[in-house]
């Protein structure tokens, strides 16, 4: 096993990538970004190179085994984003990208995201009997875990956000306090009335409920409302530590949480208290917490306060104040190397990966490398990294681009 790099100088291992894959230690790697050669692009005239497969088949075999050799040297909470194109044979799309991460998923990995790297500057085409291509996809890929349903992996979103285009806060501004008690509430209710009454849009026929993921439309139907909501700040790590706490008591009184369902008149609700994995768990409602206290016989009073206590607060209408989330189609430019005479992958691509995927003290692998853009980039966000490259002609445009190199 090779030494894990100590500082942000680039190690470039060469070779053939499964073999060089295995030089490095288990569950090291925090993020992986690679765009690997495409089947039947091009032929770089190396023994043991990828993508000159005979068949589809061929090289989606051979890059299962790839996969397999990343996720033993990605941590459990790492990230993998492969960006890889496709190919026509006989007039006909081999859908190479889908067919390969289909076979991922069957092997242990979970797919988060089909992002979709829109190209500004498509490359001219020619072609008159189908519309030209200009878009590639990039899985977001990481480890699906057997012991728990969902995945838990490193993702830090506000780093990414996009500033919102208007110079204004967004806020919706009301002559309503954002916050009401109870009994403010109770006296005031029949006096709040909603600006939606004279509404004829699209939404008018829809209830509330149903509105929930569109604040803009609930305050355009319904105007300004209040909804009911603990009024202290539940984070994850108290969640958790809630959960854990109702968790012990349910196994000391040795009660499932059918039989918890079945008490409360609920279907399937009770096994969300006592889950600690992030997609599926959640707290007891306010109004249901004394009577699980109750079942499990639990005397502390130690979480009553904050589960109980409750406010109403203001709908409005708010947009993040670190910007929007990117969404799933990046429009960024192909990025061009004089060099080597060949398009690569542009620099935000591979930053946008890393800065919100690998923390600050963690590795980045290309398994990859070519002109070396990822650790160009992942050097400049002052991370550690590590790429693999079977041509040794490319070490000098790597050595170009990011300065200084440790060849292994």
């Amino acid at each position: 096993m090779i030494e894990l790099p100590k500082d942000i100088t680039p190690f470039v291992l060469v070779g053939d990538v499964i073999e060089r894959l295995k030089d490095i230690p288990a569950k090291s790697i925090n993020v992986i970004v690679t765009s690997p050669p495409y089947w039947g692009q091009r032929d770089y005239e190396t023994k043991g190179q990828i993508g000159n497969e005979k068949t589809p088949e061929e090289y989606i075999n051979k890059m299962l085994e790839v996969a397999d050799e990343l996720k033993r040297v990605l941590t459990d909470d790492g990230v993998y984003f492969l960006n890889i194109g496709d190919k026509y044979a006989d007039k006909n799309l081999q859908m190479i990208p889908f067919r390969l991460a289909i076979e991922m998923q069957k092997r242990g990995w979970a797919i988060r995201n089909v992002l979709i790297w829109r190209k500004t500057n498509p490359m001219p085409s020619s072609i008159k009997d189908r519309f030209s291509n200009v878009y590639e996809p990039i899985f977001l890929f990481v480890k699906n875990p057997e012991n728990y349903l969902t995945p838990d992996y490193y993702f830090d979103l506000d780093s990414v956000r996009i500033a919102h285009k208007t110079n204004g806060d967004g806020n919706h501004k009301s002559d309503l306090p954002l916050t009401l008690s109870i009994e403010e509430y109770d006296k005031l209710k029949d006096k709040i009335s909603g600006n939606g009454n004279n509404y004829s849009g699209k939404f008018k026929s829809t209830n509330k409920i149903n509105l929930g993921a569109s604040p803009g439309a609930r305050l355009s139907v319904f105007g300004e409302f209040y909804s009911r909501q603990r009024k202290n700040k539940i984070d994850a790590n108290l969640e958790l530590e809630i959960i854990k706490f109702i968790k012990e008591y349910r196994k000391k009184r040795g009660i499932s949480t059918k039989e918890i369902d079945k008490l409360f008149g609920y279907k399937d609700t009770a096994g969300h208290w006592f889950r600690t994995d992030k997609g599926g768990r959640c707290l007891p409602k306010p109004e249901d917490w004394f009577k699980l206290k109750k079942i499990l016989g639990i005397k502390e009073g130690k979480y009553d306060k904050i589960m109980i206590e409750e406010h109403y607060v203001l709908q409005t209408v708010k947009p993040h104040e670190l910007g929007k989330n990117p969404g799933d189609v990046w429009d960024f430019a192909t990025g061009k190397l004089q060099d080597a005479h060949f398009a690569i992958f542009p620099e935000e691509l591979p930053k946008r990966a890393i800065v919100s995927c690998c923390p600050k003290s963690g590795i980045v692998l290309d398994p990859f490398v070519g002109s070396g853009t990822t650790l160009k980039v992942a050097k400049e966000l002052n991370r550690k990294s590590i790429g693999i490259e079977l041509q040794k002609n490319f070490l000098k445009i790597i050595e170009k681009r990011c300065g200084m190199i440790k060849v292994l």
